[in-house]
Order: C-alpha cells, then structure tokens, then sequence
C-alpha cells in the first residue's frame, strides 16, 4: 500500500513537472510575417524583389540592406526573429585584403544581435577560407557551418549547384519597448572586380518576429 503511495506521488509529480516545462502557445504571438512573394514589400525601407530559384526573395544586396520599423507591440519579455538567409556566390568568410572579411549584420534599436562572416568556399587542406557564424567574428567555424542546404549560385557561380548557402536562422531577443527597429545589412569586400555585386551577395526568402511573454 505504502508502495502504491509513493509511486503515485512520484507519477503526479512528473505530470506537473511536465506540464511546467510545456511552452505556453498564448504567450507568443506573431507581429509579422513575410515571405518576400510579392513586389510590394511593405513598411520594409530599402527593400527591393528579387526572383531566385523560382520564389520571390528580398535582395540581392552588396553593401547595403534593409530595415522594419515595428510600433504598437503587445507586452512581452523577448523578441524571436526568424528568417532564411541566402548567401550567393564567392563570400570569402574571415579572409582579408581584396576579398573580405564578408561581413553580415544583424541590429534591433541600434544594438547589434549579430556581428558574422560566411564563407561559400571549399575547405581542403592546403586552402579553406574559414567563417565565423555562428559565432561572431573574428571567431572562426568551417565554411557553411550551420548551413541548411544549397542552392545554386546566383550570378558569378549560377552554373553551380552548390554556389548559393541557405541558412535558418532563429534568434531571442530581451526586448520590453513598444517599438522596434530592425536593420539587416552587409559589408561585403571584393575590390578585385568590376562587379562586386555579381561575385557576392545576399538575399532573404523569408522573415518572421514574434513576441513572447513570460508568466
């Protein structure tokens, strides 16, 4: 009998335990969503469409980028910024002189949530050009470390199956204001040509930010 007691108390104790660790969908609520699938972008400033691989996509983009203001946000704790970025052609990761660092941004109000090369070379051991995501730069990772898939290249590799890197990324954010303010932007190097934008660049196939509230 005394058994049976405490291999209930146990049983219930884990069901709560349980029921404590279940996300509670009601306290994030999605703010904004785009799948850049259309020629109107809406509030983004500098937005511009781009059709790649048969979707509609934000960029291309060579030193330059984007921003989205957001105003009226419900109370919340954090900010969860997820979107698909794609890196085409020749980034050269932490490389230096005429082609790079390629360096890749993230800030919301000013602050800046991700400071990041990428590199679309190959890695062999007499000659790898090494990244820093996902750690920030000047750390160094393998190139398309955190990688999702490959897609192919856009413009100086578009014969390429694999000259384009696509990454998921997902990011939390502490964030309590009623506004925000997203820049998303690059500064490439590539001064060995006449066509930096062709050698390198960058787009978005997707981006969605959401708030959440903790209890």
């Amino acid at each position: 009998m005394v058994l049976d007691v405490i291999k209930t108390t146990f049983f219930l104790s884990v069901l709560i335990l349980l029921a404590q660790c279940q996300p509670n969908e009601e306290l994030t609520e999605l703010i904004y969503t785009n799948q850049f699938d259309q020629t109107e972008l809406g509030d983004i400033e500098g937005g511009k469409y781009f059709e790649f691989n048969g979707d509609g996509v934000i960029g291309p983009y060579n030193r330059d980028g984007f921003s989205l203001d957001l105003s009226d946000l419900p109370k919340h704790d954090f900010l969860e910024v997820s979107f698909t970025l794609l890196l085409h052609d020749s980034w050269d990761g932490n490389a230096g002189g005429d082609d790079g660092p390629d360096r890749w941004y993230m800030e919301l109000d000013d602050a800046r949530i991700m400071d990041v090369t990428f590199s679309n070379s190959p890695c062999v051991s007499t000659y790898c050009l090494f990244q820093s995501y996902p750690k920030r730069f000047p750390d160094f990772s393998n190139p398309r470390t955190g990688a999702s898939y490959s897609l192919q290249g856009s413009c100086h590799l578009a014969g390429q199956p694999d000259g384009t890197s696509v990454y998921q990324i997902v990011k939390t954010i502490a964030h309590t204001s009623k506004t925000a303010s997203f820049q998303f932007y690059d500064r490439l190097v590539q001064t060995n040509t006449d066509y930096p934008a062709c050698d390198e660049s960058w787009s978005m196939s997707s981006l969605e930010i959401r708030t959440v509230r903790l209890e």
